[in-house]
């Protein structure tokens, strides 16, 4: 990937215009940047800044729904790929993307909390859920949209490599994984596909790899020995919705090796209410014509009717890819819904010990 093609300005922080792979391109020099002028930037923006804040953070977690204790390695924020449900752009109130050039004090970070969470003196903040053994980089922006430039990724399989149980998680809508092919990995790191419909991908995911190609990779990944994880998340209410997963998850079903598959998380199309305006203008999209209530959460979602009857059928369809070993689990959902949908309601607890 030329990042010259992709992005139209390089915005940098005079400490890192000379490390790579920033060097590599003409950049303008910019005086440290705040989060509060974030919505100066633009889209087409590329900015290396120094982070000063902590680069891990609990999931973000939604009040009176179960969360699985997601840990997120922040790296960076912000995404080019424009899908037209995504929330990140109007919470982060910039449509640039942005990485962290003092990455490597990150990577300190990350390894005295392995080691904290290992010996069991580390405590979450108050409020957090219980962290789960799963760290993930794919929250606050895609895991590998600028990695096979960057090469974080392989810093960070390093790192997991050689301290189990604990496991990364990349995340991505990219089909980019040939650079990590040939790392060693030693069997604890996950890559993970978000995935939709081909009516939702076609129509609302316009700078994302296709679907096929994203299982195409994830069947590519899994023969190096990577665990591949599926996000079904947004599952979008719409005429044929039904149709339209069931014919993709098929599909799945041709390319993947259901062994393979470490974890499948299913979530509905959910958002804030403040966020809509913004999202709306930033990307018009008729997916939030449909009928929404305000959660538990303070979230808008389909009504619960809705959501249980899209889990149960997108459920059904997925059991040919369903191993024994495979953990299946909702995202940010009541404990009502898990009730109706899987019989049982685990709890945030329960949720969180399955990755552990």
């Amino acid at each position: 990937m030329d990042l010259t093609s992709r992005f139209s300005r390089l915005l940098t922080e005079e400490e890192f215009i000379d490390s790579p792979p920033w060097s590599k391109w003409p950049a303008q020099v910019i005086a440290p940047i705040k989060p509060s002028q974030y919505g100066d930037l633009m889209a087409g923006d590329l900015v290396v800044t120094k982070h000063q804040g902590s680069f891990l953070r609990p999931c973000p977690a939604t009040p009176r729904y179960n969360c699985c204790g997601l840990n997120i390695f922040h790296f960076g924020q912000g995404c080019d790929l424009g899908c037209s449900y995504c929330i990140l752009s109007a919470y982060l109130g910039t449509e640039a993307v942005i990485v962290f050039g003092n990455i490597s004090d990150g990577l300190e970070a990350l390894k005295t909390r392995l080691d904290q969470m290992k010996l069991g003196l580390y405590q979450p903040l108050s409020g957090a859920p219980e962290p789960s053994y799963r760290f993930c980089t794919g929250e606050f922006t895609d895991s590998l949209l600028l990695d096979s430039q960057t090469k974080l990724s392989e810093k960070l399989i390093a790192i997991f490599r050689d301290r189990p149980p604990f496991i990364l998680e990349l995340k991505t809508k990219t089909a980019e994984v040939d650079h990590l092919l040939n790392l060693d990995h030693g069997g604890r790191v996950v890559i993970s596909f978000s995935v939709n419909s081909l009516f939702i991908s076609q129509n609302f995911e316009p700078k994302a790899a296709p679907i096929i190609d994203r299982l195409k990779a994830a069947e590519k990944a899994s023969k190096y020995g990577y665990k591949i994880g599926l996000h079904f998340d947004p599952i979008v209410f719409y005429p044929g919705w039904e149709r339209g997963y069931e014919d993709i998850i098929s599909q799945m079903a041709q390319i993947l090796d259901s062994k393979a598959i470490a974890f499948i998380s299913l979530g509905c199309f959910r958002y804030l209410p403040a966020l809509k305006p913004v999202m709306l203008k930033t990307r018009p999209s008729p997916l939030f014509n449909a009928e929404f209530i305000r959660g538990g959460d303070g979230k808008m979602r389909y009504p619960r009717p809705i959501r249980r009857l899209m889990y149960r059928r997108v459920l059904e369809f997925l059991k040919p890819l369903i191993h024994p070993t495979t953990k299946v689990y909702l995202c940010m959902e009541s404990g009502r819904i898990w009730q109706e949908v899987f019989g049982f309601d685990p709890g945030t607890s329960g949720l969180t010990s399955m990755f552990k």
